[in-house]
Parts: C-alpha cells; structure tokens; sequence
C-alpha cells in the first residue's frame, strides 16, 4: 500500500484547484442576492418602503416577509426565529429584505435604497441587565452533588469572573446558491455544517417535502461552529429566492456584512463561591454561568448546557451546585463556537486555582493535583471516570519543560528586569465527547466499489479543513486493505446520505469514520464470500474466511492471492453486492435535564498546557516565549492531523483569551468588522519554542479504530497564556485581576 498523504485535499488546496460553494462560473440566468440589514438594534418595524429599490435597472424582485410561502419561521430547536423580523427588530444587521438583481452591485445598491421606517426601542446589550428582567430562552438549568459532609474550620473565596465573545473568522463567508430543478426539486448548495438542519428547515420554511429539498456541500473554507446553526438563515434565502424567481440565486456575504450580522462565542458572566481548606483542597464550589445568547436561542441552551458539564474541569469537589441561565439580548444570535461553551465554564475554575495557588503559595501543578480527579470518581452529573491520566500528563510536561529549571529563570529574569516580567500559566483539560444533545449521536456512510477497484465513499460529515475525509479514508483503507489513494470521499449530499447530523462537537471521526467501519467490513465479508467461493470453484479448495488478509491493495490466504481489482471483477461476476451502508449509533447515552444526571459523554479527552511569557510593564505588550502541550488522543488515526488540530486549536484560544476583541456601541453595533479592526494572531504570535506531543493511550472507551477526538479538547490550552500573563503580572502587583481578553491595554489596567 503506498503511504497515506498527509492532506487528502492537499495539492488541490495548493494549486487553488480545491471547489467551494459559489466558487463555479454564474449560471444561465443567474440572480444575485444583497440585503437590507437593520440600521438599530432594538426597534418597532413600522413600514418598508421598497418601491425605489423594486424600479432601480436590472431589480428582478425585492423580497420581504410578506413574499414568504408560509409561516415566517426558522428557529430549529426553539421557534423564536424569522426569516425576517415581522413587527420587532432583535439587532442590528438584522436582515430586513432581500434584494435580488441580475449583478451583485445592482442588487447591494439597490437595497441601500429601502426605506424602514421605524421606532426606536431601548437595546438590552449586557447578560447582567438581560438577567435582571428575566430575559431566557429556558428556566435556569441546575447541575448539584452533595457526596459527603464538609469539614468545619474552611476557608471561603469567592469572587466573578468574565469571558468575552470571539469572531469565527472563517476564511470563506457565509454563502448559498440556490439552483431550481424540475418538478419543484431546489438543489441548495451551502456553506453548512448540517445538511440536515438546511434541509428541515428549508423544507418547512417553502411547503415543499424534503426529499425535493437537496442540499449538498463540496467542503468549507473554515467554520469553527459558526457554520453549523448560523448558515441555516443564509441558505433559506437562497432558496426562497430561487422559489420565487425559479432562477438560480446566489447569496455570497461581504466580509463586513458577515461580520456585523453574524453572532460569536458567547461572552460569559459567571458569579461563584469556593470552601477550600489550608492545603488547597475544595470541598465546596457554588457556580452561576450566565451567557449572552443574542436575539434568538439559536444553540444558547445547548451551550450553556456543555458549559454546565466542564465547570468543574479535572477536579473532583464532593459538593457543587452549577447553576446556568442564557439570557436573550439584542446582538446578532450568538452561536456554536469551538468549544461550545466548555472553554468558558473552564475558565472559571482554572482562574480560581490560580487565585488559591497565589493565596496559599502553593505550585499551580501541585494544587491542581490535590483536587484533581482520581479512577473511579464521578462527575457532578454522576458519570463515572475509568480513566484519568492527568498525574501522568503532568509528570511529562514538567520533564518536556524542564519546569524546575525554568522557575528559577523565571525568578531570575525577573529580580534583575524591574520593566519587564515573566510569567508561568497552566491549564489542565478534561473534555467529554459527545452531542450532549443525545439524537444527534449518529450517522450513516454509503460506500460504492467499482469494477476497477476503485472506491467511493459518502457520509453524513462536512469537510471542513479539519481533515475528516482523510481520516475516513484511512479506515476504510485500513479494512479493505486497499491503496488509499484509489478511496474518493464525496461531498455531503443529502440525497445520498440523508438525516446527518451536524459535523460539530468533535464527533465528525467518530460517527462518520464509524458508519464508514461498518459499510466496510459488510463489503470485506462479500468480498471474502466471493474469494471462497471463487477458489472453492476453480481450484476445490475450502479457506475460512477469518484466514484471509487484506492488504496492500490485495486478499490473500497464504500461497492464494489475488489483487484487490481482480477480485473485485470476481465478485462482480459472481454477483456480490459492491456497495454498503452503514449506520452507527454512539452506545450507552443518556441524561435526565431534570435531575441533572446521567452519561452525556461516550469517552473524555485529558491534557495539560504550560505557557511562558514575557511581558512588558510600560506598554503592556508580551512575547509567548514558551509552550508545552501535551495531549492524550488515544491511538491517532493520522498524527500528523492531529498535531495540526492542537496548533490551531491553541493558536486561535490563544487569540481569545489575548487580542481579539469585539468592541460594541450603546446602539449594539459591532465595531470590529473587517481584518483591519479586529486582530486575529499571525505567524509572530506563535511561540519560540513550541513543542506538542501526543500521548497515546489504550482507553477502552476510545472511538473508531481506538482513535480520540481532537478538534475542540485543545481549545483550552490557550489559557495558559491568559494565566502566563496574570501570573506576570501578579508578581510585581499580588491579587491584581486580568480582565478578559488580556489585551495590552487590560495589562496595563490591571498593573495601574
């Protein structure tokens, strides 16, 4: 078998040959899309004045609410969505029409010419004043344990903590064309991590059945969540306008449309209280996470829910009461971003440890070993802990490091530079997988073998830069023992694979690379059938089938062998089915949301980051000199893969918690919204040194082929810089709050 490229789609990207959404020639008679966004956050839409913009040249059609087939819906798991605001305007950039014209610039000019009249209302911008009048899209959710009695005699901090939100800034925007067919069929070909979703509501939204609903996506120039529930308004009106027009439509959003209409990670506010003891050990720990939803619940609750069950990261503290409410304002609808919501509940009790590491002078590796979990434990929610590697991957990391060595530079560095201090952050991760949301966990494969040996193979999954087409390649490539390079993974269509749940929550390997196991190993044994059978025939000889080995493009059984392409003809003569379908489930799920109990996760993935700074006292600037990352991924699909979903992983947590900030006016605009106003780390923010290694583990409770998921877990690791700088900083001004992100002013507010 010759060896596996490292990137599938790797000189296709290269060459610029790689095919997006909308990337293709216009079609015959082609209409683009541009829109009226809503000039105020909060408001009473009295009238929309759309005749100028209707008789502009070369206006096909301007499309409002009122053009809308049936019920002005799109909300998928709370209905509180439209497509266009009827009577109320939730934020600004909301669309408010649909300008389509035989050229994009006819169509964006046009909609300038709109007139909304309309009546001021007051903007609810801050998860406080939301929470204080009650504005949730669900009561308070509740997570609680109390395991054993508390000792008398303990200490109470406590204190509030705040995360703020983070632009996606996926290369490719937001995009949809929308192409009529005959007989009522809409092939909708979209930026989207949930073919499903597109398609319900798509289908719900027009009146038509969703068989006549196709959607397909060849891949994704980037999402990181914000193409999972976000791009669902985006290929709606591609499809509506293609209803209404019967011509092809194109909606391709300006990179400063999408960045002012769109939602972000939800900012977090979270009030808590710990009872420690005078070693550091946490008996107590009372939680309230508040998070900034938006305008619409969107995916708010289920990330809310996922903040809930990381609160407590690695540390096993015998009572705790997490409380969770999300809170509706008027921001554009604030969405899955990668972590969903476990990055922020993490970074309350990871900041708490690091309070109580200063206060009792303790190392931040020792104090979170006291409170860490141990083999057997239980979670808060009462999920059990087989495994829990982390005294392990502490001990690697500090050798990688050489931690004590680099204290004492530390320390030294810093007696002898009075403007310019050094600084150690840790963070430890414990991150489950699985949709929390137990349906979700699913997926199906459809595999083809043609004639000739080569192999197509379809999932439910979206193709978004994360390598999820390899890694399904490798395991089909691995059973069939064929050369992976003749195994073509297909764009998701959900003609071919329909119900596919989103690609998102690091479950894209597992169900799809699972649902592609099974299709395999049902073609593995119709193709054994038909080699017994072939040499029962032709030679009269019997071979077992579990003697046979596939492997280096051919099946062999000792001195039998034949290529991979024969026997494939071989089956084909004899009639043997070349083509598979396989469905997967993720076993043994389930949780009660009213007892705030159960097992929401199939498997959890464990890791710890050290991050070194340098940090400049008079202007608030820093250097990431050092990182060391070490990440338990059970046994790798693809390393190399892997590798690349940590770097970026941390690059981009690092971003977060550091520079990227997302300044809003008193009227809800966002003021960051284009790359010249809003800083996203480049090739200088990377460390000096950095070094990530991959820690290999036999979980049994591991996924496909024993391989672990890898694209959320390492998120985390970027607040190890946050903390390096605090710790920076507390060394010459002791208890000194960082706010978030740590940004050269906040630095510099925090020394003041």
């Amino acid at each position: 078998m010759s060896k596996l490229p490292y990137h599938i789609a790797g000189k296709l990207h290269l060459t610029g040959k790689s095919r997006f959404v909308a990337d293709e020639a216009p079609l015959a008679n082609q209409l683009y899309a541009a829109f009226c966004f809503s000039p105020v956050a909060h408001a009473r839409l009295l009238s929309l004045d759309i005749s100028e913009a209707s008789a502009y040249p070369g206006v096909f059609k301007v499309v409002t609410a009122k053009d809308l087939p049936r019920e002005n819906q799109i909300g998928h798991v709370i209905k509180d969505e439209p497509l266009f605001p009827g009577e109320v305007i939730m934020f600004y950039g909301q669309p408010l029409a649909m300008v389509l014209a035989e050229d994009y610039s006819i169509a964006a000019h046009a909609a300038s010419l709109v007139k909304v009249e309309y009546e001021e209302l007051k903007p609810i911008l801050e998860i406080e004043e939301a929470d204080a009048m009650e504005e949730w899209y669900i009561p308070e959710r509740r997570i609680e344990r109390n395991s054993s009695p508390i000792p008398e005699g303990l200490f109470e901090l406590s204190g509030k903590s705040s995360s703020a939100g983070q632009e996606h800034f996926y290369m490719e925007t937001q995009r949809a064309r929308a192409i009529p067919l005959e007989d009522k069929q809409i092939l909708v070909q979209t930026a989207t991590q949930s073919t499903m979703e597109a398609q319900v509501v798509i289908s719900h939204l027009l009146g038509i059945p969703a068989h006549n609903i196709i959607v397909e996506v060849p891949r994704l120039g980037g999402a990181f969540g914000g193409k999972e529930r976000a791009a669902t308004i985006w290929a709606c009106m591609a499809a509506l306008g293609a209803y209404l027009s019967r011509r092809p439509v194109e909606v391709k959003l300006e990179r400063e449309d999408d960045m002012r209409s769109t939602g972000k990670r939800h900012p977090f506010s979270s009030e808590w209280k710990v009872l420690y003891d005078s070693t550091g050990r946490i008996y107590s720990y009372d939680i309230t996470l508040l998070s900034n939803g938006g305008a619409y619940a969107d995916l708010s609750v289920a990330i809310l829910e996922r903040a809930l069950f990381h609160a407590e990261n690695t540390y096993h503290i015998p009572q705790i009461c997490i409380r969770g409410r999300s809170c509706r304002t008027n921001l554009p609808p604030n969405t899955a971003y990668r972590g969903f919501g476990a990055p922020q509940g993490i970074f309350v009790i990871e900041n708490i440890m690091e309070n109580l590491a200063q206060k009792l002078e303790l190392d931040p590796f020792e104090i979170r070993l006291r409170n860490a979990y141990r083999v057997g434990d239980i979670t808060p929610y009462e999920q059990s802990l087989p495994q829990v590697p982390l005294p392990h991957i502490f001990d690697r990391i500090r050798e990688l490091a050489d931690y004590q060595a680099m204290i004492a530079e530390v320390e030294q560095f810093n007696s002898a530079h009075p403007y310019r201090k050094q600084g150690l952050g840790l963070v430890p991760v414990k991150f489950g997988i699985s949709f929390t949301t137990a349906l979700l966990n699913q997926g199906s494969a459809l595999i083809w073998i043609y004639s000739d040996g080569s192999i197509s193979v379809t999932t439910g999954g979206i193709e978004m830069g994360q390598e999820l087409s390899t890694k399904v390649a490798i395991v089909v490539a691995r059973i069939l023992g064929q050369n992976p390079e003749l195994i073509h993974v297909e764009s998701a269509n959900t003609q071919r694979v329909g119900n596919a749940s989103p690609t998102a929550a690091s479950t894209g390997s597992d169900i799809n690379g699972n649902a592609a196991r099974i299709a395999s190993e049902k073609l593995r044994h119709q193709l054994s059938q038909a080699f017994i059978e072939h040499h029962k025939d032709n030679l009269g000889i019997d071979i077992a089938e579990e003697k046979l080995v596939f492997a280096e493009s051919r099946i062999s059984c000792g001195e039998y062998s034949l290529s991979f392409a024969e026997l494939v003809n071989i089956a084909y003569q004899l009639r043997y089915p070349l083509a598979a379908y396989g469905y997967y489930k993720t076993p043994d799920l389930h949780f009660d949301r009213d007892l705030g109990k159960g097992k929401p996760f199939h498997y959890y993935v464990w890791g710890a980051a050290l991050s070194r700074i340098e940090l400049d006292l008079l202007s608030g600037d820093h250097r990431l000199l050092d990182t060391y990352i070490v990440h338990e991924n059970g046994s790798s699909l693809h390393p190399e893969i892997d590798r690349g979903q940590v770097i970026g992983a941390f690059i981009q947590s690092m971003g977060w918690a550091t520079m990227e900030e997302l300044p809003c006016d008193a009227k809800g605009r966002y003021l960051a919204v284009n790359p010249s106003t809003y800083k996203i780390p480049g090739i200088r923010d990377v460390p000096e040194t950095f070094v990530v290694e991959l820690l290999p583990s036999g979980s049994e409770e591991a996924s496909v082929m024993g391989s672990k998921a890898t694209g959320e877990p390492p998120f985390i690791y970027g607040l190890s810089v946050f903390f390096a700088l605090q710790n920076a900083i507390r060394s010459v001004k002791p208890g000194a709050e960082l706010s978030f992100p740590a940004t050269p002013e906040a630095c510099l507010r925090a020394l003041d």
